[in-house]
């Protein structure tokens, strides 16, 4: 047995780990340069693991390296945001019906778990994103291992994103109402339902972090996305959203009541059946 390299695998996720928390609490600010010395001096490590661990950090979008200016702690991008959305949001919410015909009793209960521990107790935004992840992944292990891995590999990214974010600020109400509608729409087996709530969800995700960040961004893959999947989302001529963002899909759900939220608002309903003057 490789012991040596085993104890060498370990002290590179721990420094893994360590360094990805100092960058999503903003210890280790955007833009802030950082060299393997100074890093194995902070942290009491070698050099070579700390290597490691920058390229694994790397390959996630924590830092960014480029030829004569060393290493940096990437900051918050809103065109990969917009990116990173609009690619979940083709992929993830079409497979949902085949995954509540398939998705095993053991998903549902944990499911269930992370849905009362985010709604009931006090967390700090590192866990509920860590909870609210693992949540929104369990559904995707009925899509096969291909599929399942580019997934998780854009929530990893986004989580990235959204942490540095909300780190300090609050976590929408909503969010958790949606989760929770979510996963009743999943028990009861109604893959359509369940499709339309987590595109909502994602829709209100993608406009708030991005339009609170930056109110003039200008919109282009999410709404092509939006539109390839038959969600219409009415922008302004330079391509800008200003919330709460009217989105309508091509067909009404019967019987389906949407969750209000403060970013995006499902209007098919009212579209579909114009309200009475």
């Amino acid at each position: 047995m490789d012991t040596d390299g085993s104890r060498a695998g370990d002290a590179v996720a721990l420094l893994h780990e360590e360094l990805r928390e100092l960058i999503l609490t903003g210890h280790l600010p955007p833009g802030q340069r950082l060299t393997q010395r100074e890093l194995s001096d902070r942290l009491g490590a070698g050099r070579t693991p700390v290597r490691e661990a920058l390229r694994m950090l790397e390959a996630e979008g924590f830092v960014i390296s480029r030829a004569n200016h060393g290493i940096t702690v990437a900051g918050l991008d809103l065109d990969e945001a917009e990116g990173l959305f609009a690619a979940l949001l083709l992929l993830q919410p079409p497979l949902l019906p085949r995954a509540v015909r398939e998705i095993s009793d053991q998903a549902l209960e944990r499911m269930e778990e992370l849905s009362l521990v985010m709604r009931t107790l006090p967390q700090e935004p590192r866990d509920f994103h860590r909870d609210h992840t693992e949540f929104h992944t369990m559904p995707q292990l009925t899509f096969g291992p291909t599929l399942n891995k580019v997934i998780d590999d854009l929530y990893l990214r986004l989580s990235r994103l959204q942490r540095f974010y909300y780190r300090s600020r609050r976590i929408p109400a909503f969010a958790q109402e949606l989760d929770l509608a979510f996963l009743r729409a999943i028990q009861a087996k109604d893959g359509a339902r369940a499709r339309r709530i987590q595109e909502l969800h994602m829709l209100n995700s993608a406009v708030g972090l991005i339009t609170d960040a930056d109110p003039w961004h200008r919109f282009g893959p999410l709404i092509d996305a939006a539109a390839g999947v038959g969600i219409r989302i009415p922008v302004t001529a330079e391509g800008m959203l200003t919330p709460p963002v009217r989105v309508t899909w091509e067909s009404a759900l019967p019987d389906y009541r949407p969750v209000l939220a403060d970013y995006v608002v499902d209007a098919t309903s009212e579209h579909v059946h114009p309200r009475k003057q």
